[in-house]
């Protein structure tokens, strides 16, 4: 069995900007071992992309791996001699070498530094789990055991949002359950009809997948509000103070301030950005009542404001809507059905409340990563069937503390073990982001180092 002082449980951006932080917190002479797949590490399912048309939705000055250093990818850029500026949206391709360049000269500076292996194997399951010692099963038969553990798992794709026999299985062969889970963009006939599930940043990246490879034929796309994420500007607006106070108003009444001095700004998006600094305060002094409202009434407007698209992505996509070979509705997906060799595609319409059927070549679920799925991941599905860790109370994550530490179903907090990222919505809500993530990162960093 081997040993360490912190293990790393993850390959993805998440477990990237942990290392990073620990490698700089840690006294000398520490070990961090990490657990996971050591191919295309450090890119996860966002940056692992090969399309150079994929783009950050946030521009190059904000989206430094470091907290502390906010012109660390600027400057790389301009070291690489890439012609991208701060105001610029790079590649995620590109973004992706960044993150993998940025770990490999971390991990060079070996002077006074702690030790960093990479196991190449997952945990798959947890013999111990207490705030002295966890001890993990790895994918090869081996085993780690740690002082401190770091869950940098990431999200799980979303189902499809009906009952499993509202799906003909002979339409299966023609749906694609996630859109990055198989490469249906290279199967697909140039002239076919495809409907895409979703319309926020991964249906745009599909639809214009298919735009730069010829695509000629029609897109459908169904989501519950027929929203689709809204421009940034160039140069970006500078984010006001915060108009709303933690704690300060109930839900309804935030929500009235925000749509009203949204409407009265210059720039709607400086209201939104300088909601930053306080969004995650926000989201920690709803009750749980409140934050199932908010999901229910205000999360789709709230989303499409803030994850905002690079305004050349924008005209890119509008223009297709414009032409007529992309098509918005709104409504709930009902059923899959197969018609003729064909997907059929039952959805209620959202403005009529009638029933509506589109036929299709291929069907996409671009709903996206958006949350933890505890049954979803092997071991975290083990995990919680010993009473290990629980789900948070809205099921969007893992349970955990104000200080990222996961909590058992008894409510006892496990003090030196940590969730990162998507796995921390329920607790964080807006923790997806890179700037969101490199903070955390850091803190959790912190906060081993003071007790290694």
């Amino acid at each position: 069995m081997a040993n360490a002082d912190v293990a790393v449980l993850g390959a993805g951006f998440s477990a990237t900007a942990m290392i990073i932080n620990l490698l700089e917190h840690l006294p000398p002479g520490k070990s961090v071992a990490v657990a996971g797949a050591i191919g295309n590490f450090g890119r996860g399912t966002a940056y692992s992309t090969t399309d150079d048309g994929h783009r950050l939705n946030v521009s190059a000055a904000r989206m430094s791996l470091y907290a502390d250093r906010p012109d660390h990818l600027v400057e790389w850029l301009g070291r690489q001699g890439h012609a991208y500026g701060p105001e610029d949206f790079v590649p995620r391709k590109l973004y992706g070498t960044y993150i993998q360049h940025s770990l490999s000269q971390s991990l060079q500076q070996q002077d006074n530094r702690a030790r960093v292996s990479f196991l190449g194997a997952e945990a798959i399951d947890c013999e111990r789990f207490d705030c002295e010692r966890q001890v993990f099963s790895l994918s090869d038969g081996a085993s780690i055991e740690a002082n401190h553990s770091v869950f940098c798992l990431g999200g799980t794709p979303a189902g499809l949002p009906i009952p499993v026999d509202a799906v003909d299985p002979a339409a299966r062969p023609h749906i694609s359950v996630n859109a990055w889970g198989d490469n249906w963009l290279e199967r697909i006939d140039p002239q076919a009809t495809v409907f895409l599930l979703g319309s926020g940043l991964t249906m745009i990246d599909q639809v214009l997948s298919l735009q730069r490879q010829g695509h000629q034929g029609q897109v459908h796309v169904l989501s519950r509000h027929g929203l689709t994420p809204q421009p940034h500007t160039v140069p970006r607006s500078h984010p006001v103070d915060p108009v709303l106070t933690p704690s300060a108003h109930p839900l309804s009444e935030m929500l009235h301030i925000l749509r009203r001095e949204t409407r009265n700004a210059a720039d709607w998006r400086s209201v939104i950005d300088g909601l930053r600094p306080v969004t995650q305060a926000l989201w920690q002094k709803l009750d749980a009542e409140e934050r199932r409202r908010f999901f229910r009434h205000a999360n789709a407007w709230w989303s499409v404001h803030r994850h905002r698209m690079a305004p050349e992505i924008a005209e890119a996509f509008h223009g297709m809507e414009r032409s007529g070979q992309v098509h918005l509705h709104a409504g709930w997906l009902q059923a899959i059905r197969e018609y003729q060799g064909r997907p059929r595609v039952a959805y209620i319409d959202r403005h009529t409340r009638t029933l509506k059927q589109v036929s299709a070549a291929h069907f996409v679920n671009c709903t996206g990563i958006e949350k933890c799925s505890i049954s979803k991941v092997p071991l975290l599905k083990k995990m919680s069937a010993k009473a290990m860790i629980a789900a948070d109370p809205m099921g969007l994550g893992l349970a955990l503390s104000p200080e990222s530490e996961l909590m058992t179903p008894a409510g006892a907090t496990i003090t030196s073990a940590y969730a990162m990222g998507p796995m921390a919505v329920g607790q964080f809500f807006e923790i997806f982001a890179v700037p969101d993530i490199r903070v955390q990162a850091r803190k959790v960093a912190e906060k081993i180092a003071l007790a290694a």
